[in-house]
C-alpha cells in the first residue's frame, strides 16, 4: 500500500485528520465525534487505518435495542478489516461490526449530486452504507480495492523455501562428524539409517 507508513504514523498518532489529508479529503465529523473518540479502543495490536468515512445503516443484530431505524456509523478501512463503529446517544456503549478482508469480493462507490454511498460485496450479500460524503467514498472503495488486491497477491505468491539439503551432502557431513570423534559409531550408524530412511 502506498503511503503504508505514513497511515500507520497518523494511526498511532490518533491524527485522523491528517491521515484524511494524505487521502486528498477533509475529515467528516458530523454525527461522529463519539466514535472518532472511541475508534482506537477498538483497533487491534499494529492495525492501520488507511481510511474513514461516516454514513447510515439500518439497524442490525448488532445494534442497541434502543436504536431506532437508521443510524449514522463511523466507517473505517484497516488493514486488516472493515470496523464500523456507532455509539450510542445518551451512554458511553458503542456498537460495532467488523468484516476481514478474506470475506470481501469487492468495494463499489456511487456518488450523487450531494452526498454517496459505499457497498461491500460480501459475496451472499451487499452491505450499503449510504449518505457518506461524496469525496469521501471514492477514495474508502479505491484503497480497499487496492489492498484486496495487494492482499490476494502476497497469498497467491509461491513461498520461497530455502533448498533443501540433499541426503548425499547429509552422509558426507554426518561421515566428517564421525571421522572428527564427534559421533560415536553407533550415533553415525543411527543417524544413517534416519538420512536413508527419508529417502
Amino acid at each position: 500500500m502506498e503511503n503504508f507508513e505514513q497511515y500507520k504514523k497518523f494511526t498511532a498518532e490518533k491524527d485522523w485528520a491528517s491521515l484524511c489529508k494524505l487521502n486528498g479529503v477533509s475529515l467528516d465529523s458530523f454525527g461522529t465525534k463519539k466514535e472518532l473518540k472511541a475508534l482506537p479502543d477498538y483497533l487491534e495490536p499494529n492495525e492501520v487505518v488507511f481510511a474513514l468515512t461516516s454514513g447510515i445503516m439500518k439497524q442490525t443484530q448488532t445494534s442497541n435495542a434502543m436504536d431506532f431505524g437508521v443510524n449514522t456509523w463511523l466507517v473505517v478501512l484497516t488493514s486488516d478489516r472493515f470496523l464500523f463503529l456507532d455509539a450510542a446517544m445518551l451512554t458511553k456503549s458503542v456498537d460495532t461490526q467488523s468484516i476481514r478482508h478474506d470475506k470481501v469480493q469487492a468495494v463499489s462507490a456511487s456518488q450523487g449530486w450531494v452526498l454517496g454511498k459505499i457497498m461491500v460485496d460480501l459475496g451472499s450479500r451487499l452491505l450499503t452504507i449510504d449518505n457518506c460524503n461524496k469525496s469521501t467514498v471514492k477514495v474508502v472503495a479505491s484503497l480497499a480495492n487496492k489492498w484486496l488486491k495487494e492482499l490476494s497477491e502476497k497469498k497467491s505468491e509461491p513461498k520461497i523455501q530455502a533448498p533443501k539439503e540433499d541426503s548425499l551432502s547429509k552422509l558426507e557431513k554426518l561421515a566428517k562428524l564421525k571421522n572428527d570423534g564427534i559421533l560415536t559409531e553407533e550415533e553415525f550408524i543411527e543417524a544413517k539409517k534416519k538420512i536413508l530412511e527419508s529417502l
